[in-house]
């Protein structure tokens, strides 16, 4: 017996050892640091839940020009309910309702596969409100300035959802998903500086127009030509499926995410000129959520910025969007 105490007390003894070495890797000289910031620690992420009603989808970073001669990071796609999810730990029925919480974000310098915490990176999730169904991150960003260098990076998304319903037990989950990318050499680089006091400021000016576009009945309209406003020869037309509202391009047209309005709020300056609206490098594909900024380029050249106002259901394949457009 004694013997035996002996042996679990060595186990007992090698096994602190082992945590606290994990836990001090800082300090040995074969850990990778960040070069940039040798300060940094390795991210300390939640632990995922078993069950999640959590679909990461098509979670993307798009590198582009912020407009003042730097790189942001640009997100795309969303984070939405699995609408086949069931917990079956608990004994819930059709009462319970599963809301996401809310959304966290850190960003890791990626050293030797180990990555390290960059510190609060901010990216503004402004128009949604929890407990929501769904985050879209269309228009969503932030910027390379805040990063400690250049090189290899990872985004992690942990979003915090639940499971609740009256005289039962609340079930909370974690979910994470990670988006690698990629901050040039050059970003890095000092930058060159060209003095633009003789820069002539140029404005055209263009008009808010606000239309409603529904399928909900046989006389509703449900396309636009923005020129007309008429759904002749249109631009674009809206469906509806699954309980979510989606946009299809007319003959020759493109969709863009606009990289210079804040989402959800209308320009306040007066007069608003085209030149305010800046498409992006990658094409909207997601589905429509309101707030979010579209560019809508026709086949020849001509672009006419779209705000998403809201987007309603009557049922999984009817419904309403609100829209504004400037032309």
């Amino acid at each position: 017996m004694n013997f035996k105490k002996i042996l679990l007390g060595s186990a007992i003894a090698a096994a602190s050892f082992g945590l606290y070495a994990c836990g001090d890797d800082s300090s040995s000289p074969d850990t990778p640091v960040n070069p940039d910031n040798p300060g940094a620690q390795i991210i300390d992420q939640p632990k995922a839940s078993s069950l999640s009603p959590i679909i990461f989808d098509n979670l993307k970073i798009t590198p582009m020009s912020n407009g003042a001669g730097g790189m942001r990071g640009s997100l795309s796609g969303m984070v939405k309910l699995d609408p086949d999810f069931l917990n079956p730990e608990v004994p819930y029925t059709a009462e319970a309702v599963t809301m996401i919480d809310s959304v966290d974000f850190a960003v890791g310098k990626v050293v030797n596969g180990q990555s390290f915490e960059e510190g609060k990176i901010t990216i503004n999730l402004d128009g949604v409100v929890f407990p929501a169904e769904r985050v879209p991150f269309s228009q969503k960003f932030f910027e390379f300035s805040e990063l400690s260098g250049c090189g290899d990076f990872k985004l992690y998304v942990f979003v915090y959802s639940s499971t609740k319903e009256t005289d039962l037990e609340t079930s909370n989950y974690v979910s994470i998903d990670s988006i690698a990318f990629t901050r040039s050499e050059q970003e890095c680089q000092a930058p060159i500086v060209e003095s633009s006091s003789s820069a002539a400021v140029v404005c055209t000016p263009v008009t808010a127009n606000e239309l409603s576009l529904s399928n909900s009945m046989g006389t509703s309209q449900s396309a636009v030509n923005f020129e007309t406003g008429l759904a002749d020869n249109p631009h674009i037309s809206v469906r509806f499926a699954n309980n979510s509202a989606f946009i299809t391009p007319g003959t020759g047209v493109t969709i863009y995410e606009d990289q210079s309005q804040t989402t959800g709020l209308l320009p306040t300056k007066n007069p608003v000129c085209s030149e305010d609206f800046r498409k992006s490098n990658f094409q909207f594909e997601d589905e429509l959520t309101s707030g979010v900024w579209l560019d809508v380029v026709t086949a020849d050249g001509k672009m006419y910025p779209v705000m998403i106002k809201k987007a309603m259901f009557e049922s999984a394949t009817k419904g309403t969007v609100d829209i504004v457009y400037y032309k």
